[in-house]
C-alpha cells in the first residue's frame, strides 16, 4: 500500500467516526449530565408601610361639593401631620385631575313635591339631584409602629374605607445574597449526591442560572440574575396594634454539571 493510500484510508476512517459519533484514536465519548435546582426563602422585617384611605362629600351643587371636598382633604392631612407624618409622604389620588372630574351625580327619587293635592297629599314628585365628590389619600409611613395610631386617627375622622396596608422593606439585599448563596450550594450538593448514587463523579460546571427556561442566558454573569421579592399586606380595622408580616425573599438556582466516570 502506497503512502497516498494510507493517508486516504486514515482520512476516511476519521470522517466515518465523526459522522457516527464514535471514538477515534482512543478519544473518550461525551460524558453524561446532571441537572438540579434549589429554592431558598428568607424573611425580611418590613420598615415601611403604605395605607390608602378614601372619603367623599355630598352637596347640592358641583361647586359646593368640590369646595367641601377640598376642606375635608385639608383637615385629613392636618390630622395626620399632627401624628408626625410629613406632608410630602401624603399623596392625593386626584392630584393629576381637576376636582370636578371626580364629582358624580346622585339622583334621589321623590325628592320634593311639585304637585300638592287639595287634601295636602302630594300627587306629583320631582327628583332631587345631589353631587358626590370622592378623594383618596395614600400615606407613606416610615415607622411601622405608627400604623395602629394612623388607623385610629382615620376612624376618628369617620373614614372607614381603608385599603389593606402594604408593607415593604427598604433594603433586602443581605437576605437576597444569603438566599442566592444557599440555593447555589444546595443545587451543587444535590448534584453531588446524584453523581455518587449513579456511580460517577461530578465534573465541570456547564451552567448556573436563576432562569429555568434559558439555562445559558445568565451563564456569563454568574447565574445570580434575579430573586423574587413578595410584598406583604395586612387588613385594617378597629384596634391599635398591627403586626407587620414578613417580606419574603425567594431565590431559585438551576445548575448543570458534567458526569464523569470514576477513575
Amino acid at each position: 500500500m502506497t503512502l497516498r493510500s494510507v493517508v486516504l484510508f486514515t482520512l476516511v476512517t476519521l470522517l466515518l467516526s465523526a459522522l457516527h459519533g464514535g471514538p477515534a484514536y482512543g478519544q473518550a465519548t461525551d460524558s453524561g449530565e446532571v441537572r438540579t435546582s434549589a429554592t431558598v426563602t428568607r424573611g425580611v422585617r418590613p420598615d415601611r408601610a403604605a395605607l390608602t384611605l378614601h372619603f367623599s362629600v355630598v352637596d347640592s351643587t358641583p361647586a359646593r361639593t368640590g369646595s367641601r371636598l377640598a376642606a375635608r382633604a385639608d383637615s385629613v392631612r392636618n390630622a395626620f401631620s399632627a401624628l408626625g407624618i410629613p406632608r410630602d409622604s401624603m399623596f392625593t389620588g386626584s392630584r393629576w385631575y381637576w376636582w370636578n372630574g371626580r364629582v358624580g351625580l346622585i339622583v334621589i327619587p321623590n325628592g320634593h313635591c311639585i304637585g300638592p293635592g287639595p287634601n295636602g297629599a302630594c300627587y306629583q314628585w320631582a327628583p332631587d339631584t345631589l353631587y358626590r365628590a370622592s378623594e383618596s389619600i395614600q400615606l407613606h409611613i416610615t415607622d411601622v409602629r405608627r400604623v395602629g395610631a394612623v388607623i385610629d386617627a382615620a376612624l376618628a375622622l369617620n373614614i372607614t374605607e381603608l385599603d389593606p396596608i402594604q408593607f415593604s422593606a427598604s433594603d433586602f439585599r443581605p437576605a437576597q445574597e444569603e438566599a442566592l448563596q444557599e440555593a447555589t450550594a444546595q443545587a451543587r450538593h444535590r448534584a453531588e449526591l446524584i453523581a455518587v448514587a449513579s456511580g460517577s463523579r461530578l465534573g465541570r460546571l456547564v451552567s448556573l442560572s436563576t432562569s429555568a427556561d434559558d439555562t445559558d442566558r445568565y451563564r456569563y454573569y454568574g447565574g445570580l440574575a434575579e430573586v423574587v421579592v413578595t410584598g406583604a399586606s395586612a387588613p385594617v380595622g378597629p384596634g391599635t396594634q398591627i403586626t407587620a408580616p414578613s417580606i419574603t425573599v425567594s431565590a431559585t438556582v438551576y445548575g448543570r454539571w458534567r458526569l464523569e466516570p470514576r477513575p
